[in-house]
């Protein structure tokens, strides 16, 4: 079996909600490393850094039309090297994403699993770069 480097599946998860965020994470990478804090900054203050990943999430959550991705990885006990994305869109959306290695069949998996524990038949899988869209409704329109 050829293993497949980079095999990122992305799945529309609807409105931006950490709940979904810490569903995805939880079901596919039990014990993730948290972001750094100085990951990103609010859009009024360069200078700020968030207290934790929670008020950082948070804030990209309840600010509306702001776009910020979020990736998390784990560097143990992570055989198909998944990393999970979380990408808020301007227009308030939510794209998910599993970054891994694995088969064609691994591939497929992982896919099914991501569209059916965030109840979406929305996606696509690309290799090594993400897929390309404007926002969230741009992205149901290329991959329903």
């Amino acid at each position: 079996m050829d293993i497949i480097m980079d095999i990122v599946c992305q799945v529309y998860a609807g409105q931006k909600s950490r709940k979904t965020i810490n569903l995805v994470l939880n079901t596919f990478l039990p014990g993730y490393e948290k972001l750094n804090l100085d990951y990103t900054y609010p859009r009024h203050d360069r200078n700020y850094i968030f207290k934790t990943e929670d008020e950082m999430i948070g804030y990209f959550i309840e600010t509306p039309s702001i776009t910020q991705t979020f990736y998390w990885n784990k560097y143990h006990d992570n055989p198909n090297k998944i990393m999970v994305g979380a990408d808020i869109t301007d227009d308030d959306k939510l794209i998910m994403s599993l970054t891994l290695n694995g088969t064609k069949e691994t591939e497929k998996m992982y896919f099914d699993q991501l569209k059916s524990i965030l109840q979406s038949d929305i996606g696509v899988i690309s290799h090594v770069d993400p897929a390309n869209y404007e926002d969230g409704e741009d992205f149901i329109l290329r991959y329903r």
